[in-house]
């Protein structure tokens, strides 16, 4: 016979959610799989529920155990489908690095600032502190290729 594959993180969001299976009918390998930190994670992307995962989050990481976490969940969300948008982090490296490092020259700030400023500055704007640094129309442009 083969071996029932362990719940995955889609699996458990669907068993606290509109299957509602209770703990106890979870295989040992499906509980063991059960995390607080990636439920609490992807219950946040719902809008509908970020402010009880917000208002558990410091019982369900650390205090309770996943038993609990998973009780909790269970018996507090209502029993629906839902759909929950996974929320990507920031791009990192969004700018060219000569690009950012220019500018916080420019600025007198550091990187992150710089980043900052670069989002907020139109176009025309960057170009024109890229000018007074020497560089040519074609070396403006492919600094600010990702502009729009």
């Amino acid at each position: 016979m083969k071996a029932k594959k362990p719940a995955t993180i889609f699996d458990h969001l669907a068993n606290i959610t509109w299957k509602k299976t209770p703990w106890d009918k979870l295989d040992e390998a499906s509980q063991k799989t059960f995390s607080p930190y990636l439920i609490n994670r992807w219950l946040s992307m719902n809008m509908d529920y970020i402010e009880i995962v917000d208002m558990f989050q410091q019982y369900t990481i650390g205090p309770l155990s996943k038993k609990h976490v998973y009780q909790l969940y269970f018996d507090f969300l209502p029993k629906q489908k839902s759909f929950n948008k996974y929320i990507k982090g920031k791009k990192q490296d969004k700018y060219n690095k000569e690009l950012v490092k220019l500018i916080a020259d420019h600025f007198q700030t550091a990187r992150p600032e710089a980043e900052e400023y670069i989002g907020l500055l139109e176009k025309e704007e960057l170009s024109s502190i890229l000018k007074k640094y020497g560089k040519n129309e074609k070396e403006i442009k492919g600094l600010l290729k990702w502009k729009q």
